[in-house]
């Protein structure tokens, strides 16, 4: 089992959680009368605390998130959100609690990149890379990919017109020369209705995988999914049609953990103090089984 002191940097991470500095600036920029976030951000007070964490220089510890914070304030000056949020039920929620959501997921989403980078590299783990056990459930896993990453990838690229009709966890599952697209014992490529994703069928990995090392050939240009594994932002969460595109967002206000991995499983207490300082409900479930 990987050891807590082995993780160090993400724990430091873990334990200035940026939401709540965001949620003060949020409150500047929704009430007063500012003509910039950074404005804003200039004038809080240093350093600052709450009851999770004492934030020195809280300044410079929102600089990576400015961007994101304009928005909101352009979002505050009339543009319109890139889509609706609704409620469990389906019911549309105010302008501002639609604002400020669809920035602190973003937001958040960046923070956890960096933490899950800084846990994941000292646990030597290769449990995102590899495909389901023999006796696992699952007869494949899935690792979705933009455009611009397929050719990261050295394998077969299924692109055929059934294949772009339909998605991976369709029943009947897509047909690959009269057999499922996943009876194969080497990754390929697939050209869904939703996009290109990586197929690991079982006893497989990842053609980036180095066997004997364990090591990525591709790191430094890795995916952006393989950059978030394995505590996920759940603010949001995307709503699609029956193409496959993002209609609207679902607010869950929620914080996904997945205790497969090593360091989710030994840092369990403290991802839990994270999601309570963001204020978000926190889910821990397993993903492989």
């Amino acid at each position: 089992m990987v050891q807590k002191e082995n993780l160090k940097q993400g724990l430091e991470l873990l334990k200035q959680p940026v939401l709540p500095l965001v949620s003060m600036v949020e409150f500047f920029l929704l009430t007063g009368d500012f003509a910039t976030v950074a404005e804003i951000v200039e004038q809080l007070p240093d350093p600052i605390e709450t009851a999770y964490a004492r934030y020195d220089q809280p300044a410079e510890l929102l600089k990576p998130y400015l961007e994101q914070l304009e928005t909101l304030l352009a979002l505050q000056q009339g543009a319109e959100p890139s889509w609706p949020v609704i409620t469990e039920n389906g019911e549309e929620v105010d302008l501002t609690t639609a604002r400020t959501a669809l920035v602190d997921q973003k937001i958040l989403t960046m923070e956890l990149e960096a933490i899950n980078s800084a846990l994941c590299g000292p646990c030597g783990c290769t449990l995102c890379c590899v495909g389901p056990d023999r006796d696992m459930e699952q007869a494949f896993f899935e690792i979705p990919l933009r455009e611009s990453e397929v050719d990261l990838f050295a394998v077969e690229k299924i692109e055929t017109v059934a294949a772009k009709q339909c998605n991976a966890m369709d029943e009947p599952p897509l047909q690959v020369e009269g057999t499922d697209f996943f009876a194969r014992t080497t990754s390929a490529l697939v050209h869904w209705q939703k996009g290109w994703s990586l197929i690991l069928p079982k006893m497989s990995s990842c053609p980036n995988l180095e066997s004997q090392t364990g090591r990525c050939t591709v790191y430094i240009d890795r995916p952006k999914v393989c950059r978030r594994p394995q505590i996920f932002s759940y603010i949001l969460e995307p709503v699609t049609g029956e193409d496959g595109e993002i209609i609207a967002q679902r607010l869950r206000r929620t914080l996904l953990a997945v205790i497969d991995c090593p360091y989710v499983e030994v840092l369990q207490e403290e991802i839990a103090a994270y999601a309570a300082a963001c204020e978000l409900n926190l889910v821990i479930k397993r993903n492989k089984g």
